[in-house]
């Protein structure tokens, strides 16, 4: 009598959740995406900007499909951006950008958030790897339909690297949400003290809910070494909450030399800003200055 073989049974709470995975999820073995496009190329660099955005593109709440399109071509003179909330709308973006590869933490947390960590890196120059890391404190109720977190993008510049990073911490007062930002801020120092050796040079952006004199961000320097483009270039209004943070290395000795909103490019005429926040421009010089103790973090 010829043997029959037995297939186990598939519990069916195991298809549920598999289906469940797959629609919610995509089930993506990485968080992190990188879409290369070709890079530029020339001459080294002796200057690049910087763009970090809080691009306000959320699902229901935001007309994603018309004001990505708007801030992807917007973006095309900029070297290196990083993006925050940028929930939906990403393609739209990215297809109407057509001059930037892309990196993306679009991973979700679980099948239970709603969103994924709204966060991208769009680059000129080479990407050689990218990182990403969920907040282990998500902080209050408010802050926990996003899967927020840490995304590094590795940046060739120069035939050098360059460590670019791009966050969006826990929003609320100090009283709801002081303690899972400080607790954000330690585990992203740990995060770059991990991932950029003192060889690497480093770029820290992103809306911090944080001024620029806060004790929280002072500490946050303190521990990854990092120095306040804000601070040194002084500026003007309401305190900032959105923020670059840098870090010289001797190969790419980081200077910056020009602070701006980029509120008028930003803006649609008859219908107003493309986000809440205005994008934040920084300009780096990557000549020495006279002073060589001023590239000491």
């Amino acid at each position: 009598m010829p043997k029959r073989f037995r297939i186990p049974a598939v519990k069916p709470i195991c298809i549920a959740g598999a289906v469940l995975c797959t629609l919610f999820t995509g089930c993506s073995p990485s968080p992190v995406t990188i879409t290369p496009r070709p890079a530029e190329t020339g001459a080294p660099r002796k200057s690049f900007t910087v763009v970090s955005y809080n691009i306000q593109a959320r699902p229901l709440l935001d007309d994603c499909a018309w004001k990505n399109p708007q801030i992807g071509e917007r973006l095309r003179p900029f070297d290196l951006i990083g993006l925050q909330e940028s929930f939906c709308g990403y393609r739209q973006l990215f297809e109407q950008n057509n001059l930037h590869s892309g990196v993306r933490f679009a991973r979700r947390r679980h099948l239970l958030k709603p969103v994924n960590s709204g966060l991208a890196v769009l680059s000129r120059f080479p990407v050689l790897e990218a990182k990403a890391e969920y907040f282990n404190d998500e902080g209050s109720l408010e802050n926990r339909a996003a899967s927020k977190g840490l995304l590094l993008a590795r940046i060739e510049l120069n035939r050098q690297k360059l460590d670019l990073y791009t966050t969006h911490l826990a929003a609320g007062t100090p009283e709801v949400s002081g303690e899972a930002r400080r607790s954000q801020l330690k585990q992203f120092a740990t995060f770059i003290r991990r991932n950029s050796p003192p060889d690497h040079a480093v770029i820290a952006c992103g809306d911090f809910n944080l001024q620029p004199a806060s004790p929280e961000l002072a500490a946050f320097q303190e521990e990854a070494g990092l120095r306040s483009s804000t601070l040194e270039l002084g500026f003007s209004g309401w305190p900032p909450i959105d923020h670059i943070f840098y870090r010289p290395s001797a190969a790419l000795p980081l200077r910056p030399v020009l602070r701006k909103l980029l509120k008028q490019e930003f803006t649609v005429e008859k219908r107003g800003p493309l986000s809440d926040h205005a994008p934040l421009l920084v300009e780096f010089r990557l000549d020495a200055p006279a002073n060589p103790e001023a590239l000491q973090p």
